[in-house]
């Protein structure tokens, strides 16, 4: 082998292991698309047409092998129209030619592709990322067999759900330990409770409350010097 057969040789393993470089590179700028899988790399040596006795060192090829039959890793996801195939096979879908009056109009053509992340349009078909419209053949509800054999587009009704009046409501909160009333004092226990016959409305917080009525002869028992029992609420005090 002569200088220049040396060089060519180095040159085309070189050039070999740099289109093996670009597509590991091609798999990781895709790590993160959907239904994406991976580019192989495949070496093919080509040997020179010699005998035996005379062989040269011959050169290297680099060729592509991809991986689109390669069952891929399945993931969950909370949107419920998402789909994946486990095993051979790939979605039929189809893919607009135009718009005519905010509807997509199709070709006809027959697509495939396993990228699964379908959600409804506007119009009620199902899209995925790539923008392909997913095809199907409908289902017989009553029998379950297939009606016919040529996919077509799939549309959903997506009317927005009635409105329905809730009937239960689960609520929680957090109350103070010892509510701040008007006529609450800390050295006369339960004077933090409210007394209705002060109140001529709602109470609000921070607004005057008025003066105490005069209690029934029957109903004022003495407490204390500096309060009454309402025989009436029998629970509620007022000073």
């Amino acid at each position: 082998m002569g200088i220049f057969g040396a060089l060519n040789t180095a040159v085309t393993g070189m050039r070999a292991q740099s289109y093996a470089l670009e597509n590991v590179s091609g798999n990781i700028a895709n790590s993160q698309t959907t239904a994406f899988k991976r580019m192989d790399t495949s070496f093919v040596d080509l040997i020179p047409d010699q005998v035996p006795s005379k062989q040269l060192a011959g050169s290297v090829s680099a060729n592509s092998r991809a991986t689109n039959t390669v069952q891929g890793d399945i993931q969950s996801n909370s949107i419920g129209t998402f789909m994946a195939i486990n095993g051979d096979g790939f979605f039929v879908v189809g893919k607009p030619s135009s718009v005519v009056d905010n509807r997509p109009v199709f070709d006809g053509v027959e697509r495939y592709t396993r990228r699964g992340d379908f959600q409804p349009d506007k119009n009620g078909f199902l899209v995925n990322g790539a923008g392909n419209y997913l095809m199907g053949i409908p289902v017989d509800p009553t029998t379950g067999n297939l009606v016919g054999s040529v996919p077509q587009l799939l549309q959903f009704q997506n009317d927005f759900l009635p409105a329905q009046q809730t009937t239960q409501i689960d609520y929680r909160a957090n109350l103070a330990s010892y509510p701040l009333t008007q006529a609450h004092d800390t050295s006369i226990p339960r004077s933090e409770l409210i007394d209705p016959v002060t109140l001529s409305a709602n109470p609000v917080a921070g607004a005057p409350v008025a003066a105490a009525a005069a209690l029934p002869s029957c109903c004022s028992i003495p407490v204390t010097p500096a309060r009454t029992r309402s025989c009436a609420t029998c629970c509620f005090f007022s000073s």
